[in-house]
């Protein structure tokens, strides 16, 4: 009987130490997996707390991109509004300075006359038109005006002039000939400077002028505003 259990306690000897190794590498696998799930979690809890930072900052990179781009936008309206001032500006100084040069070509008309008057000639004030430098001088309710003087037309200033002279239009009658589109391309062609500019009356002035209408020129010239209805 002692003999039996002997052989068979040899007998199962070998498979109670299999069960052990396989219980331990059992337990060393479970741990080992174990560790890597719990790694893995607190790597996928630092990944998605990670992005959420990375979405906040593209939140408020997104807000203030919106920010910038309304500013530029309106910077530019401002900045087009400028231009478009100093164009205005640029109008009204070419229609001051036609006044200036006229108010000018005035009081040397007048310096002429007195002048003519002091060395014992007859005053010459009651006359339509007189004599004076630079061709005939004109005694209309709009002052002394020589003749075919370009500036006389509300909205034409010395540098309009200028392009006007080099187009061929030297005078008051080229002027009236003149058509609107003509001067708008003479405008046009000259830069956006000058796009402010509007000829629309220019021939009727200049027709007026030439025609002698100084009354009737007078009173259409009140009613415009840098030669602008």
């Amino acid at each position: 009987m002692t003999t039996d259990n002997t052989l068979l306690l040899a007998a199962l000897e070998p498979c109670w130490l299999w069960w052990l190794l396989l219980s331990l590498l059992s337990f060393l696998l479970g741990f080992l997996l174990g560790a890597l799930l719990f790694s893995n979690r607190k790597r996928l809890r630092e990944l998605e707390e990670e992005n959420a930072r990375l979405k906040a900052s593209l939140t408020t990179m997104e807000k203030d991109f919106m920010s910038l781009k309304y500013q530029h936008e309106e910077l530019t309206k401002d900045a087009e509004e400028l231009k478009r001032k100093l164009r205005i500006c640029e109008a009204d100084k070419a229609v001051i300075q036609g006044k200036y040069d006229r108010l000018k070509a005035e009081m040397e008309a007048q310096a002429g006359t007195e002048g003519e008057e002091g060395q014992g000639k007859a005053p010459e004030e009651d006359k339509p038109k007189s004599k004076g430098l630079g061709g005939m001088v004109f005694a209309t309710p709009l002052g002394k005006i020589k003749q075919d003087d370009l500036k006389i037309v509300e909205g034409i200033g010395p540098k309009i002039e200028s392009l006007l002279n080099a187009d061929g239009i030297h005078t008051w009658a080229e002027l009236a000939a003149a058509s609107i589109d003509r001067l708008s391309k003479i405008l046009s062609d000259a830069g956006p400077r000058f796009s402010l500019a509007v000829p629309d009356t220019w021939p009727q002035q200049a027709r007026l002028a030439n025609e002698g209408k100084w009354d009737e020129l007078k009173e259409l010239q009140d009613k415009l505003t840098g030669g602008r209805e």
